[in-house]
C-alpha cells in the first residue's frame, strides 16, 4: 500500500458522500494527505511501501480533519493516539541501518 487516495481515506474516514457533494471537501482532504506524508517524511520515514505507511497517512489525516478546532481544555495536552506513535516507530525501525550481527 502507498500513500492512500482521496477516496480511500475519505471511505476510512466515512465522509465520501461529503467529498462527492463538495469539491472544496475533497481539496481539503487532499492537503490533508500531503501534510501526513511531509509529517512522516521529516520524522524520518522514506518508505511509503508498506501497509502500516498507509495506515499512519491515514491515522494522521483523521487526526487533522477531526482535530482542525483547536479545543483547549485547561493545561492538558496530550500526545498522539497510541497506534500512530507505534506504527512511526515501526516504520523508523525499519529504516534503521542493519547492524553487523554475528
Amino acid at each position: 500500500m502507498a500513500v492512500p487516495t482521496v477516496e480511500e481515506v475519505a471511505r476510512y474516514l466515512r465522509i465520501e458522500d461529503i467529498i462527492e457533494e463538495e469539491p472544496q471537501e475533497k481539496v481539503f482532504l487532499e492537503n490533508l494527505i500531503g501534510t501526513a506524508v511531509e509529517d512522516l517524511e521529516d520524522s524520518g520515514i522514506k518508505d511509503q511501501s508498506t501497509k502500516r505507511y498507509g495506515m499512519a497517512v491515514k491515522l494522521l489525516v483523521a487526526n487533522f480533519y477531526e482535530e482542525r478546532r483547536p479545543q483547549v481544555v485547561g493545561t492538558i495536552t496530550t500526545n498522539l493516539q497510541y497506534s500512530l506513535e507505534r506504527i512511526i516507530l515501526q516504520l523508523k525501525a525499519r529504516e534503521l541501518p542493519a547492524g553487523d550481527e554475528e
